[in-house]
């Protein structure tokens, strides 16, 4: 009777899960286990659910009681080193993989769980070259084991995303890792289907189709909202892919009016590769390689005679079924061929037509009142408003030279919502950054008009140096704040340089060194007439030259007929 009971408050906490009403639900699964506490699955639902809650803490517990509980269980413990890797708890979440693969060695996906370790917020640069080392040492290792294969228990995992913030360029190692994953590209559990049967209707219209797990309010989303928007629909139809799960809120909603259609792709793998197949697309455009498993594993199919990605993820995919990347002018730097396996395509300005539309609310209706976010009214300000994953330790020094010589000035940065991030972050500045960290105010995540609102009552802003902003740059610009910004060597260093430049903003604050950046920052915050006129220079040439341009909307257009052409007579 209590393991039905227990079932029954399992069933009722899904229903609720999905309803988004988290507290109820856990409410109903701490029942659950309190009833059938020697059964493993109610643990892990209710692991699940506060994970959900960000709850992270307890989530570990409840996982570690179903491990202890099943020893046999693989996913239990995969799942504990997924939780334990979000809170870089590295050394912890390396023990829980290796538990899971020692469980089944020949795991493709165990394995590079086990090898894919890589830090969300770094203690030091000592672990991020630790942990790119074991991915290095273990990659030949794998490419020559024959006897792996691919479980359809074992799912897809995000494994190389981290690396892109390590300012390295990963080219090589990208693309090992999509060999491995396409050497079985074929090989899953579904059955053979047939394509379905739908042809084009006579249309002359070339058929392109976007697909992510990110069509809503996401700036992965907003990163290509306006290219969608902008597209001739009398030259295309287009084609809106969202991943089965994908939630529905007024930016998905006018994603899907600026498309023809919209087909939801479903899950599991066989049942999407035949959706995507039967479309007969000409072009599938993915916007977001590497954020997310799914994806990741329709990668290494071709569902399309071209097939392409940009710069949702600024660094190649990695993988040979993707031809072309699509990037742009203003923000690659000499040679950047190079850094990219796939073809890459540079179109005119900037790699993101981005819509005033899409901005919270208008520069003058912002709260820009300090007290709002309950920061002194008086004195100096700087912030660095990018999330903690791009705070790489090689930052702390540069972070440290500029308090240094700004005794009075405060630093606020926006922490995560995990606090052991926070912690880490914390306990590294504290012997890396001390003069800095004696004077930085910690805010919480806030909504987007709330971080505008934000960034206009900075008195400068502060771009990370491998890894910096990309669609924050669009909002933040409309403050007019100042961001002092390096112009780096690969794409994801360069795009505040790169809307500078198509800003036409003279003496634009962008440093092509470390001390450049510092001395940057210090002339600025001391020269508060300087500052100010920049401020609204940057205001008026971000209204003016920034948003809603059409350049690369056209060179997409233009890019797009020439491969479909190209295709079609290769094929």
């Amino acid at each position: 009777m209590s393991q039905l009971q227990a079932d029954q408050l399992l069933q009722e906490a899904t229903s609720l899960l999905e309803q988004g009403q988290i507290n109820r639900a856990l409410r109903r699964l701490q029942d659950a286990v309190q009833r059938e506490p020697g059964a493993p699955r109610y643990w892990s639902a209710f692991a699940a659910a506060l994970r959900r809650a960000e709850r992270f803490d307890e989530a570990v517990e409840c996982l570690l009681k179903a491990a202890a509980l099943d020893p046999d269980s693989i996913s239990y413990r995969t799942q504990l080193g997924s939780l334990l890797s979000g809170q870089s708890r590295i050394e912890e979440s390396i023990h829980w993989h290796g538990q899971a693969l020692q469980r089944q060695p020949d795991s493709l996906m165990l394995q590079l769980n086990h090898l894919f370790v890589l830090p969300l917020v770094a203690r030091s640069v000592a672990e991020i070259e630790a942990c790119r080392q074991r991915c290095f040492e273990g990659m030949p290792a794998l490419l020559a084991d024959p006897d792996l294969h691919l479980y359809s228990g074992h799912e897809y995992g995000s494994h190389t995303f981290r690396l892109a913030y390590h300012g390295c360029n990963d080219r090589a190692l990208l693309e090992s890792y999509g060999d491995l994953l396409g050497r079985f590209s074929g090989e899953y559990s579904g059955p053979v289907l047939e394509p379905l049967a739908t042809a084009t209707g006579g249309s002359q219209r070339y058929r392109i189709g976007f697909l992510s797990a990110y069509f809503y309010d996401h700036s992965n989303a907003r990163a290509f909202e306006g290219l969608i928007n902008g597209l001739d629909r009398d030259r295309f139809e287009l084609v809106l892919l969202p991943l089965e799960g994908t939630p529905t809120d007024p930016l998905r909603t006018a994603l899907e009016a600026s498309c023809d259609k919209v087909v939801t792709v479903p899950r599991p793998l066989d049942a999407a590769m035949h959706c995507l197949r039967s479309l007969q697309l000409d072009l599938l455009f993915f916007t977001d390689v590497g954020m997310h498993p799914f994806i990741t594993a329709l990668v290494t199919r071709r569902h399309a005679p071209v097939q392409v990605t940009g710069w949702g993820i600024p660094h190649t995919s990695g993988f040979a079924n993707i031809d072309y990347y699509i990037s742009a002018d203003l923000v690659e730097p000499a040679g950047a061929h190079e850094h990219y396996r796939e073809k890459l395509v540079l179109l005119p300005g900037l790699p993101c037509r981005y819509l005033s539309s899409s901005l919270a609310m208008l520069p003058e209706n912002l709260p820009r009142i300090r007290p709002y976010f309950m920061l002194p009214e008086e004195g100096k300000i700087l912030g660095c408003l990018q999330d903690f994953k791009k705070l790489h330790p090689d930052f702390d020094a540069v972070l440290e030279a500029i308090a240094r010589r700004l005794p009075d000035a405060l630093f606020v940065i926006v922490e995560p919502n995990v606090p052991h991030l926070t912690q880490i972050f914390l306990d590294r500045i504290a012997v890396s950054a001390p003069t800095m960290a004696e004077r930085l105010l910690l805010l919480a995540r806030m909504s987007r008009s709330e971080y505008m609102g934000l960034a206009g009552c900075l008195d400068l802003m502060l771009d990370p140096i491998h890894y910096g902003g990309g669609i924050t740059i669009f909002e933040t610009m409309a403050t007019g704040t100042p961001t002092i910004g390096l112009d780096g060597p690969l794409l994801r260093s360069r795009v505040l340089a790169g809307a500078y430049r198509q800003m036409g903003l003279e003496d634009a604050p962008i440093a092509t060194s470390l001390d450049g950046y510092v001395e940057l920052a210090v002339t600025l915050m001391q020269d508060d007439e300087r500052r100010l006129a920049l401020r609204e220079r940057i205001r008026q040439a971000a209204c003016q030259h920034l948003y809603d341009r059409m350049e690369m909307v056209h060179g997409f257009e233009d890019f797009a007929v020439e491969a479909i052409t190209r295709a079609r007579f290769s094929a």
